[in-house]
């Protein structure tokens, strides 16, 4: 059925998030462009990743009745995970735009706190999911 469909394609996001900001910090590690590069492709198919991710979890939401029913916010499993994912396309669209993102020191600091902070509410919106599906 259509909504068993949410649970294949979730992991796709978190993984390739997950290893883009991994490229970006192995980047600034050792200056070396092919992290720089596999960090901006990866983000990129991260958020194709997240659309399908985002699709299928709406339509698993209308049998379940999740999305607009759960307060505080911050126990939202889909709210969080859209927050997580608006939070990585800022990120993927500043460093598109701003090439000077990794080698001015003020902006590498807040790219890098901002990617790893979006990577721990990745993770938290996960597990909240995980609790919604009775898997913890």
């Amino acid at each position: 059925m259509m909504y068993d469909l949410h649970p294949l394609v979730i992991h796709f996001p978190i993984a390739l998030f997950s290893a883009a900001i991994l490229f970006d910090l192995l980047f600034l590690i050792f200056n070396n462009n092919d992290f720089y590069a596999g960090g901006w492709w990866t983000m990129l198919f991260a958020l194709v990743a997240s659309a399908a991710a985002i699709a299928t979890g709406i339509i698993d939401d209308t049998f379940i009745g999740h999305l607009g029913s759960v307060y505080p916010l911050w126990l939202n499993h889909g709210l969080v995970q859209l927050f997580s994912c608006i939070l990585f396309l800022t990120l993927f669209l500043w460093r598109t735009k701003d090439k000077s993102i990794f080698y001015d020191n003020l902006k590498k600091r807040v790219y890098t706190a901002t990617a790893l902070i979006g990577i721990a509410i990745l993770y938290y919106g996960g597990h909240l999911g995980a609790e919604l599906a009775g898997r913890v």
